[in-house]
């Protein structure tokens, strides 16, 4: 029986012969992977966000018009946050943090994120200490505001924010020119929220 010749493309430059195939069509299966869906399921990799603060020449001036001046704080150094990176910060994430007072810099891993309802996030994070140590810091960071303490071997010191303009202090040095209170003073106001008890209806993630 005479075998079927190779077909000839007469209408190309170059002669392109091709097998008439008889099996049965095979089924084709088509990807559907984009290079979106591909980035969607990879999971979100840890962040180095750098130094999240800065000294600030407006700080001061931004705090006292918008009324917002802590009065009793002693010692402070006036910042600029990185507002727009912290709110980002999730576990396994790091981030720097100068201390002006010694221009000690200092790393911090975060290691808990616990979001409110109404999306704050209180960040936990371990830092490590020129002594070789790990120390602690707690912030909460809302939609135009930060609040803390971070914990080195030189002493503890807490910060705040309105918006992106704040101070940092050393704990002790709040206390120099520091009015006291009543403890119901002193207390929350009910909603409120209190930096150092345990989150309520938030949802958590910790480092494992």
């Amino acid at each position: 029986m005479q075998k079927d010749a190779p077909i000839v493309n007469k209408n190309t430059d170059k002669a392109e012969s091709f097998a008439v195939s008889i099996s049965p069509k095979q089924p084709i299966e088509i990807a559907s992977n984009t290079t979106k869906e591909i980035m969607q399921d990879m999971e979100r990799l840890p962040l180095d966000i750098g130094e999240i603060a800065a000294i600030s020449d407006d700080a001061r001036a931004v705090l006292t018009e918008a009324g917002v001046l802590v009065r009793d704080i002693s010692e402070e150094a006036y910042v600029e946050f990185n507002l727009a990176a912290m709110q980002q910060l999730e576990v396994g994430d790091t981030f720097d943090l100068t201390i002006p007072q010694t221009t000690e810099m200092h790393r911090a891993e975060v290691t808990q994120v616990d979001v409110f309802p109404n999306g704050d996030k209180s960040v936990f994070a371990k830092v490590t200490g020129s002594d070789n140590r790990f120390h602690n810091s707690v912030m909460t960071v809302g939609s135009d505001a930060i609040y803390g303490q971070f914990t080195v071997p030189s002493g503890n010191y807490v910060f705040e924010s309105h918006g992106k303009h704040g101070w940092i202090a050393a704990k002790r040095d709040l206390y120099k020119n520091h009015v006291e209170h009543t403890p119901q003073e002193r207390a929350p106001a009910e909603g409120a929220k209190d930096l150092f008890s345990p989150p309520i209806n938030t949802q958590t993630t910790s480092k494992k």
